[in-house]
């Protein structure tokens, strides 16, 4: 197998980085930060590999054997997830030599700012990847849950139209879903509720966090114009790499139905869509719960993957 670059292709077009994504330009020299040249732009090396990004919560990982071709896997995080958590699924990467890019997601931008605030945090992802040189690298997206999902939809979105400004900017060669895409409906409120309430501790704020959620949102699901295409625009959505899917029968937060929709109906596009539905594990816990099940799945997807990118660079 030849590795060596030449130039990559999306949908059997070349690759071209747009001057617009510089309004999101934030995080210039983000390779010298990784090679520990600097700590500037609030950047904070934390190990000879790692680099620790504030904006967003963001953490990049580049590996020591990584190489300017080495794959690169962006992990966008369930809401209120932390940063011990995204490490051990970016570490399932790093032991391939991926580098990383791990983005953990908060509720309220979520629920309440999916359209503005998760639109910029998908942006400057997206903005990152260019910066750490993805154009000529093969990159993956992994996302979990709502809050994943979200960032991934805006992603999707900017690199799938010619209008936006990341249109076909770096090669997303394949798609990971962990317990999304979820429809967001009225009827699925109250799991909704559910899922953010979990994570407070305060019995108190507990009640005060629920109430407000039943507020608040149902205007957002039956009016908010990102809410209302999210399902539609992931279905839909142009980009034709793989994809795999991975959830269980009780996820109370996400029906399995609603997944089991979105496989048919991509599979339907003619998308190549692996899917793993396990008959009993907890929402994001899959991969705890049924480790080794989960571990293959995972690389198996992900040796395809770069099978067919490195095949198809060497035609």
């Amino acid at each position: 197998m030849n590795l060596s670059p030449k130039i990559s292709f999306v949908r059997g077009l070349p690759l071209r980085r747009f001057s617009r994504h510089r309004a999101f330009s934030k995080p210039k020299g983000v390779l010298n930060q990784l090679n520990g040249s600097s700590t500037e732009h609030g950047l904070k090396s934390r190990e000879s590999s790692d680099l620790y990004l504030n904006k967003f919560g963001t953490i990049i990982t580049k590996t020591p054997a990584s190489t300017p071709y080495s794959p690169v896997v962006v992990i966008l995080g369930w809401n209120s997830s932390r940063r011990e958590h995204l490490k051990k699924y970016s570490t399932i990467f790093e032991t391939k030599h991926f580098d990383s890019i791990c983005v953990p997601a908060k509720p309220i931008n979520t629920f309440f700012r999916a359209g503005t605030k998760v639109k910029e945090i998908g942006l400057h992802i997206l903005d990152l990847l260019v910066e750490l040189n993805c154009q000529q690298r093969p990159v993956f997206l992994y996302a979990f849950s709502n809050g994943g999902c979200a960032m991934f939809f805006h992603m999707m979105e900017a690199l799938s139209y010619p209008t936006e400004p990341f249109y076909q900017a770096v090669p997303i060669i394949g798609t990971i879903f962990d317990s999304c895409p979820i429809n967001p409906h009225i009827n699925s409120l109250k799991a909704t509720k559910e899922s953010v309430v979990d994570m407070v501790r305060s019995p108190i704020l507990k009640t005060v966090v629920w109430y407000t959620l039943t507020a608040f949102i149902p205007p957002v699901i039956y009016f908010n114009g990102t809410v209302k295409r999210f399902m539609s625009g992931l279905t839909e959505s142009p980009l034709k790499c793989p994809q795999l899917l991975l959830y269980s029968k009780t996820d109370r937060f996400a029906p399995y139905q609603d997944i089991d929709s979105y496989v048919c109906a991509r599979r339907d596009m003619g998308i190549n869509v692996i899917s793993k539905c396990w008959d009993n594990s907890e929402h994001v816990n899959h991969y705890r719960q049924h480790t080794d099940e989960y571990l293959h799945e995972l690389n198996s997807f992900i040796d395809q993957c770069l099978t067919t990118y490195h095949n198809t660079k060497d035609l």
